[in-house]
């Protein structure tokens, strides 16, 4: 039965996923365009041909498209990329007394510079806060792992861990100026590190001592999902003492939601910085191939499970894949603030610039500008997708 179901639902979770992370962004943009008065045409998630499509009091459509890997709203004479060609007249065939949907609202050039930033930045915001929620329920609902000591374990010989002056039966407490709650907090800053100098913190005798180590990319099988990655390594060997599962109240969940965007935020921060130095290559970036295998892959580990209750395997399951969720709105709500043409970031430095100029940046330099940034995107969406295809080869990265 599980073999059954991870063939016919390989796509879900990869379709739930990105519809959920879309949806909450392009509702971002939506309400906040409604608070201003701007009428929207329609809200389209995926694109091509509707699947369904329905018209609201408002004039607005809200369309289920067939294609689904993105979206967009489209308030009523906004210049976007892709434009939302719509057939405005309703009527019954072959007559002449056609009715056109009246949209409420203004038209969204009619709203001033800084409440098109408003909506432009509407977008990521909700990402955000969807994630902050999310991380919250799963702290609150699922709980969250605690331990009150990582201790190290051992040392590898000829380790930069060693040549930092770790010694067995230190107990970590801070890794990067993080503070260490579990093991994989030492892997996480660790893992993203290679070639970069990191402190950590230790208790040694009960007094702290800081220690400083470089970690080395090292290659290595990734033993869940069966692909090579690229990892800092240090030579530590890690252990736990009483680890828990603890489920916090609201106001630790919500602080737990926020503490965790934030740390994500701030990964996501250093990847980016490591890309443009030149010290991280693209492997690790994912486009929708890289997403649809990763969702796939953690369906499987789940559903695949030996000896365990079936309704565990999809409780199990529902917290990888809201994690993934909130995981992936961050990255979507990163990426759409970058300052690029096409981009909510790019709208924004629009919006700013009209603000500094008193007058509206000309059309013709407009669509210059988004035909520019989509041709970025489309060839860097290509790039990415070579490179998640290729990963899927034997001996891929």
């Amino acid at each position: 039965m599980d073999g059954i179901f991870s063939i016919l639902a390989s796509p879900l979770p990869f379709i739930l996923l990105i519809s959920i992370v879309i949806t909450v962004h392009e509702l971002g943009h939506y309400w906040m365009g409604r608070v201003f008065g701007a009428a929207v045409e329609s809200f389209s998630i995926g694109f091509g041909r509707p699947i369904v499509e329905v018209t609201d009091k408002r004039g607005t459509r809200w369309r289920l498209n067939w294609l689904p890997l993105g979206g967009f709203v489209k308030f009523v004479g906004e210049l976007q990329a892709p434009t939302d060609t719509r057939e405005r007249v309703e009527g019954a065939p072959g007559k002449d007394d056609v009715k056109r949907v009246q949209l409420v609202g203004k038209p969204y050039t009619a709203l001033g510079p800084f409440k098109r930033l408003a909506v432009s930045l509407g977008g990521p915001l909700s990402n955000f806060v969807f994630a902050i929620l999310a991380f919250a329920f799963l702290g609150s609902v699922f709980g969250v792992a605690q331990s009150k000591e990582t201790i190290v374990g051992g040392v590898v010989a000829n380790s930069a861990a060693e040549a930092a002056g770790f010694k067995p039966g230190d107990i970590v407490i801070e890794a990067g100026g993080r503070p260490v709650t579990i093991a994989s907090d030492v892997n996480r800053v660790t893992e993203l590190s290679s070639g970069e100098t990191v402190t950590y913190r230790v208790l040694r005798d009960g007094a702290p001592v800081d220690l400083v180590a470089t970690p080395v990319e090292t290659e290595e099988m990734n033993p869940v999902f069966q692909i090579k990655q690229k990892v800092g390594r240090i030579g530590l060997q890690l252990s736990q003492r009483d680890t828990e599962v603890r489920k916090l109240n609201p106001i630790e969940a919500v602080g737990y939601g926020v503490a965790s965007t934030s740390d994500a935020l701030a990964t996501t921060l250093n990847v980016l910085r490591r890309l443009v130095t030149g010290k991280e290559g693209l492997d690790k970036l994912s486009g929708p191939v890289g997403i649809f295998t990763l969702a796939d892959k953690v369906t499987d580990v789940h559903m695949q499970q030996k000896n365990i209750d079936y309704w565990e395997k999809l409780r199990q399951l529902s917290y990888s894949l809201l994690q993934l969720a909130a995981l992936l709105s961050i990255g979507v709500g990163f990426f759409n603030l970058l300052p690029i043409p096409v981009l909510d970031g790019g709208a924004a430095v629009m919006c700013l610039a009209e603000a500094a100029m008193g007058k509206q940046i000309p059309e013709k330099v407009q669509r210059i500008g988004l035909t520019i940034g989509l041709a970025c995107l489309v060839s860097f969406a290509l790039l990415i997708t070579w490179q998640d295809i290729a990963r899927l080869w034997p001996g891929g990265s």
